[in-house]
Formats: C-alpha cells, sequence, structure tokens
C-alpha cells in the first residue's frame, strides 16, 4: 500500500485496502455515536460514561493499527536478492585442449578442454550463492537465454552438466559482442521490475573473436556498448580461458562419440587441412571487464590460478555502492497499540462480568 507521509519518516502505511480501514472507522464511530445519545437521554451512571471513553479508546487504537502507523528503517539484502547472470561462450576454440585442470574421468581422451574449466568455475558459483537466482545465456553463432532466472539450483547443476561446444559444421563465426544485446535487454528488464536486487555477471570465454566484427556491429547499430552495462551491473568477473600457446579442439557433429574428450578428427583451419589452433584473446577480455567494471582471471587450471573465492566471496554491501544494499523498508510502530487494545479489552471484559455478576444479584432478590 502506497505510505501517506506525516512527518519525517513518520507515515501511515495501512495493513489493508485504505477504504477498508476507512469503512470500519466510519462503522465504529456510527456505533460511538448511538451509545452517545443514549447516554446522553437516559442520564447514564458515571461508570456507564466511563465505559463509553474506554471504548471510544479502543476504536481510535484498532483504527490507527490499520492504518498501519510506521518509520523508515533499513533492511540488509539477503543472498536470495542476488541475480546472477553467467554468460557463457561454448564455441568450438572453447573445447581447445590447453587446460591444465583435471578432466572428467572415464573418457577417451582425457586432455582437458577450456570447457573444463568453465564448468568448474561455474559450479563454484553456484555453490558459493546456493540461495541466488540464476540465469545462463549460451554464446554460439548466436545468444540464446537457455536458463531464464530461477532458484532451482538442481537445473544450474543439470545445465552445467551436460552443456556441449556448439555443433562444429554449424559454426559461422562468434564473438563477445553476440552476446550483448541480449545481456543488456535481460539486465535493463530486471532493474526495472526488480530494481532493488544485486545483479552479478559472470562472463566465461577465451575472447577469441571469429566472426569478422559481425557482433560489434548489431551491437553497435543497438546503441549498446559493455560499457553502457556498467551501471545495470553490481558485481561479477570476467573469466578467460585458454593460453597464449593455444590449442587445438575436436570436432562435434552431435553424436556422443565426438567432441571434447574423445577420439574424433580436430577442426581444421581451412588452410591446408591442418588443425586449427585457438589462442586465447586476454587484451580483449580484459577490455571488456575493464568498460563493465569488473575484475578479470585468468583461469589455466594451473596452481598459478586465483582461488575461487577470489570472484565468489563477494560482500554484497559493498558491491552495491549505490545504497541498495539497505532498502527503504518501513518498521511497524503497531505493537504499542496492541499492547494498548489489549489491556483495553481486558478491562473492557472485566467490566462486563462485573456488570453481568450484578445483574444476577439483582435478578436474584427480584424473585
Amino acid at each position: 500500500m502506497k505510505p501517506v507521509p506525516i512527518f519525517g519518516d513518520f507515515a501511515f502505511v495501512p495493513v489493508t485496502w485504505w477504504i477498508l480501514v476507512l469503512l470500519v472507522a466510519a462503522a465504529l464511530t456510527g456505533l460511538l455515536i448511538v451509545s452517545r445519545r443514549r447516554l446522553v437521554r437516559d442520564d447514564a451512571e458515571p461508570a456507564a460514561r466511563r465505559a463509553w471513553w474506554r471504548r471510544l479508546a479502543i476504536v481510535v487504537v484498532i483504527v490507527l493499527a490499520l492504518a498501519g502507523p510506521a518509520i523508515r528503517g533499513s533492511e540488509a539484502i539477503s543472498v536470495s536478492n542476488v541475480e546472477i547472470y553467467m554468460v557463457v561462450d561454448r564455441t568450438g576454440s572453447m573445447a581447445a585442449e590447453d587446460y591444465q585442470g583435471k578432466g572428467p574421468k572415464g573418457v577417451d581422451q582425457s586432455a582437458s578442454t577450456r570447457l573444463d574449466g568453465v564448468r568448474a568455475d561455474m559450479r563454484a558459483i553456484r555453490e558459493a550463492f546456493p540461495d541466488s537466482r540464476f540465469s545462463i545465456i549460451a554464446l554460439d553463432n548466436a545468444a540464446a537465454r537457455e536458463l531464464p532466472l530461477t532458484h532451482d539450483t538442481n537445473a544450474v547443476d543439470a545445465w552445467i552438466g551436460s552443456f556441449k561446444q556448439e555443433v562444429t559444421s554449424h559454426a559461422t563465426g562468434s564473438s563477445l559482442e553476440v552476446a550483448l544485446p541480449l545481456l543488456g535487454q535481460t539486465l535493463a528488464q530486471s532493474r526495472q521490475s526488480d530494481p532493488k536486487d544485486i545483479r552479478l555477471v559472470y562472463i566465461f570465454s577465451d575472447g577469441e573473436a571469429t566472426d569478422e566484427g559481425r557482433g560489434a556491429q548489431v551491437a553497435d547499430n543497438a546503441g549498446i556498448s559493455w560499457q553502457s552495462l556498467d551501471g545495470l551491473v553490481d558485481g561479477g568477473a570476467v573469466l578467460g580461458y585458454g593460453s597464449t600457446e593455444g590449442g587445438k579442439m575436436r570436432s562435434y557433429d552431435g553424436s556422443p562419440s565426438t567432441g571434447e574428450h574423445t577420439q574424433s578428427d580436430y577442426i581444421t583451419d581451412g588452410q591446408g587441412g591442418q588443425p586449427g589452433v585457438s589462442k586465447i584473446d586476454a587484451d580483449e577480455l580484459q577490455k571488456v571487464a575493464k568498460e563493465m567494471g569488473l575484475p578479470y582471471y585468468h583461469r589455466t587450471g594451473g596452481s598459478g590460478d586465483d582461488p575461487t573465492s577470489k570472484f565468489t566471496n563477494l560482500d554484497i554491501e559493498a558491491v552495491s555502492a549505490d545504497g541498495r544494499a539497505k532498502t527503504n523498508a518501513r518498521v511497524y510502530l503497531t505493537w504499542p497499540l496492541g499492547l494498548i487494545a489489549f489491556g483495553l479489552l481486558l478491562w473492557e471484559i472485566l467490566d462486563l462480568m462485573r456488570a453481568d455478576r450484578r445483574l444476577r444479584l439483582l435478578m436474584g432478590r427480584g424473585r
């Protein structure tokens, strides 16, 4: 309900619709007026007059309680008010076998891929924010929202465990900018619908652009840039995968016997049929991170990597620089009125019991 300011931080925030509060007040006031006229007409005793004033006090307390007296307070945003957006590059280059971390067990080809690193880091983020809402945007030739905002961590885990690189024959080139319009639209809509929520963005990519600038042109035509997202994002990180030496990638046709960790042929470079080699574009990733106001972490899977806690242990109040870590909550002051009402009603009940006892005595004497 819309608050009605009175003075300073004090306001009335009704616990129900204002029309109901007014109807209750009118009905109770009408009863008081009728009983008051009866007191004047019948030349009532002092005890009856005191009872009328007590009932007036009860009515005032009830109406005040329904009107919801409140003061402005502060309420810490909980982790459940955190939205986490994960932008996952699953182009063929992300299957490059230059990740130093451990690959999955029981596979034909145990060489670890960049996607293995992505899966490990996504799980670390998911586990660090168990009560948050997650959304996943996958990036290859186009960007698609594969998981809308959800509290269902089982759905998040299932996606992480099942996602694959793009089908090699479908690849036509890509870049991080391909995800810009969808990510920007998603963040803007979230900001409009839930302005007090905290939004974290994690980007998982090798930064390699192979679309000859098409993605950047589309984003430019839409009037959106990484820098324009800075005001919509409260934290997160850009995570880069790959090495300067580069790695080869297994081809994938959509069947379980192809792709990473199999013996399928390597993706060729189109020039002489030699296996293609993908190298990380750290400069591009660092540029994206800088423009979004996020830290950048190079993820090699080796001992020199920063622990995942560097990009998951976030102080929610710290990342909310504009004060949204404290929402403009209202603290109701109805409990003192409840105590007063309880005392007045108890007094009323005891008074009625005494009046009933006196009436019984009078009736007994009249027999």
